[in-house]
């Protein structure tokens, strides 16, 4: 039987309270309505409408079910709605925020399985993509403000510091973060996701570094800043050293990339855990 369609019926049952209104609602006639609900209740073995002379009344089987139909109802109809979204489109479209690996973003998008339209932004433009629905889903850095968006859970990338080739720190027997203070920090601008920003520079000054801030809008200009010798910066731990950088192991736990997969409610599930298990794959 085709269980969702018959559950739509009771659901409109339930709501008009009468098979006929029922069956205007649902652009059908009468005795399809009537032939679904018994069907219904043969397959669940339960009474769930009774006929009143009113029309029709709900059983106490049938309101303890009826939150549980709507929702199956509900989410058929999501189901539906996204799938004719990724028809149209001929693709899924996936935000990251450009501090994401390279090799991440590669394997996302060529673990799709159709066409993936991949964009970088900052963690507050992608929200507002989300939101507008002009993407499906997006890794944003944590903390950040996720406002009538369903976000996974947060997932630790681990990162190395990158300097310049031949700093002090890169030279030192035991390098600290304090060894950075000739150096600016090489990141994104902070509108791109403000607390995140503020969060990272607040761990480097529990290690006793405040360094001014080099605003870097993609990952090129990071380390161009670093190559230069001016900047220090941010780097997955996988992540070769590029021609004029070293990287180092400081503080491994305070400057890992913290992110998080945001979409909307109903929306997106199956792409989302996707994602996560390639970044979850990524933090190992």
């Amino acid at each position: 039987m085709d269980l969702v369609r018959h559950l739509e019926y009771f659901v409109a049952v339930a709501e008009e309270r009468h098979f006929g209104r029922a069956a205007a609602t649902l652009g059908v006639t009468q005795p399809p309505v009537s032939r679904a609900i018994k069907a219904l209740e043969k397959h669940l073995g339960l009474t769930l409408v009774e006929r009143t002379p009113d029309g029709a009344a709900i059983t106490e089987h049938g309101a303890a079910l009826l939150p549980r139909a709507r929702l199956i109802v509900d989410d058929a109809r999501r189901l539906t709605t996204t799938a004719e979204s990724l028809t149209a489109s001929g693709s899924v479209r996936i935000g990251l925020i450009p501090d994401l690996d390279d090799g991440i973003a590669a394997r996302i998008a060529t673990s799709v399985g159709v066409e993936a339209r991949v964009e970088t932004g900052g963690a507050v433009s992608l929200l507002d993509r989300v939101r507008a629905h002009e993407l499906d889903v997006a890794v944003v850095d944590h903390p950040v403000v996720v406002d009538r968006l369903v976000a996974g859970p947060v997932i630790a990338l681990p990162r190395r510091v990158m300097v310049p080739v031949g700093h002090r720190s890169a030279r030192a027997q035991r390098p600290r973060l304090t060894m950075l203070s000739d150096l600016m920090f090489a990141t994104a601008p902070r509108s791109a996701n403000p607390p995140a920003h503020d969060l990272m520079l607040d761990a480097f000054r529990r290690h006793a570094l405040d360094p001014e801030v080099f605003v870097a809008n993609t990952s090129r200009e990071i380390v161009i800043g670093v190559a230069s010798g001016r900047c220090f910066g941010l780097v997955h731990a996988a992540s070769k050293a590029l021609p004029g950088t070293e990287h180092l192991d400081l503080a491994s736990d305070d400057v890992a990339l913290r992110v998080r997969i945001v979409r909307r409610d109903g929306e997106a599930e199956s792409l989302a855990d996707l994602v996560d298990r390639i970044l979850l794959r990524a933090n190992r």
